[in-house]
C-alpha cells in the first residue's frame, strides 16, 4: 500500500500542492511580465510616461514575494499534527 504525501491522502498534502502550485503560476506570470518590460526597455519602447507599468509590475512582484513568506511560514515553520 502506497503511503505518502499526496493530494488524495490528507488536507495538508492538498493544501501544500495547491498553495505551491498557485504560487508557482503567479511567479511564472511575474517573470513573463518582467521579461516583457525588459524587452520593451531594450527596444526603446518604454518611456518615462510608462513608469506606471513598471511600478505595477514591481508591486505585483513584491506581493508574490510576501505571499511566499506566508506560504513558507504556514507549510514549513508551523508544525501540523
Amino acid at each position: 500500500m502506497h503511503r505518502g504525501f499526496t493530494m488524495q491522502r490528507n488536507l495538508f498534502g492538498s493544501s501544500f500542492f495547491i498553495l505551491t502550485g498557485l504560487h508557482g503560476t503567479h511567479v511564472a506570470i511575474g517573470v513573463f511580465w518582467l521579461l516583457c518590460l525588459l524587452v520593451l526597455s531594450l527596444r526603446g519602447r518604454l518611456a518615462a510616461v510608462d513608469s506606471l507599468k513598471v511600478d505595477i509590475a514591481a508591486l505585483y512582484w513584491h506581493f508574490v514575494d510576501v505571499v511566499w513568506i506566508v506560504i513558507f511560514t504556514l507549510v514549513y515553520l508551523i508544525p501540523y499534527e
